[in-house]
Formats: structure tokens, sequence, C-alpha cells
């Protein structure tokens, strides 16, 4: 029987594929990257809801997995995805007041989302706490916290939670813990 044929040297196979890979950038630059981004102060980027989604999904597509190389686990993610959805769920329950009142839809929708904003904004401390006590928590803390400060509206929250939503995604998908 013949042997199979294998390479001669699996060195030189492990740095062929090293070079086809793209590089990995530190978490530091990425999330520096993404920071630079959210906090323009241009005219096209006022608030969260500027963010475009295509740039939103690619960030998210390259943060995600080196959240995961830094040893950040899901539940950490989870953790602030979760005080998120509570306040989504907050923003859409009836609000007898609210609903009955002569406003208009838009108006409606204000006066909801002014209910939630403060805790929005109260997300920054946890997130803080959290970096605080594991490092591999900060450069997400920096980035959401970047991201709750450009959040002015309801479009803006939608954004922001869409935001930690691709995070995850792509942080899982790096088969994340």
């Amino acid at each position: 029987m013949t042997e199979p044929i294998r390479p001669k040297s699996p060195v030189k196979l492990d740095k062929e594929l090293a070079v086809s890979k793209p590089a990995i950038k530190k978490s530091e630059d990425i999330s520096q990257e993404i920071l630079k981004y959210i906090t323009s102060t241009s005219e096209d980027f006022k608030s969260l809801k500027d963010y475009p989604i295509r740039q939103l999904v690619q960030d998210a597509q390259v943060f995600g997995p080196e959240l995961k190389r830094q040893k950040l686990e899901t539940n950490q993610i989870r953790k602030f995805l979760d005080a998120i959805n509570r306040l989504k769920a907050k923003f859409g329950q009836d609000d007898q007041e609210i609903e009955h009142s002569d406003m208009t839809e838009t108006e409606k929708e204000n006066a909801r989302f002014a209910k939630v904003k403060d805790e929005i904004i109260l997300l920054k401390p946890k997130l803080a706490y959290a970096a605080a006590r594991q490092d591999a928590v900060k450069s997400l803390s920096k980035v959401m916290s970047a991201a709750i400060d450009k959040v002015y509206t309801k479009e803006d929250f939608d954004r922001l939670v869409q935001l930690i939503e691709s995070i995850i995604a792509y942080h899982k998908a790096e088969d994340g813990k």
C-alpha cells in the first residue's frame, strides 16, 4: 500500500496559511477606530441613528471576535444586552396616560422614550463597574459608553440594540463562551 503524500515541512505550511489570513488588529486599535467613528463631531453623525448599518455590522464583525480573543465571556455581554432588553420592553409597555392623550404618534414615542432615557444613561456606570472587575470588558465598555452618549431618540436606542446584538452575534460566531 502506498503512503499518503504529506507536506515535507509542516512549519512552511503554517507560514503559508498565516500569510493568507488578514492581519488581526489589537482590540485597542479596533475599539479606538469604532470610538473615533462614534464620537465624530461630523454633521453626518450627530446621533447613533446616523451610524450606517453596513458600517455597524463591519465594525461588529471585527470587534466581536477580538473580544473573544480577549477572553470576554458571552455572559458578560449578555448581561448588558439583558439590561437593554429590559429597557426595550419598558419602552414598549402601554402607558395609558400617553396612549389616551391628544399627542401625535411622534410625540407619544418621544414621551415613552423620555421615561427610559435616564435608565439608558445609567447603563454607563454598570459598564464601568464590569470593566473594573474584568479587564476583558474594558474595550466593550468604552465603545458602548460612547454609543450611549449618542442616544437621544428611540431610533438611536434601536441602533444601540442593533450594535450590541451584532457584537454578540460575531462574538458567538467566533465560538465565544
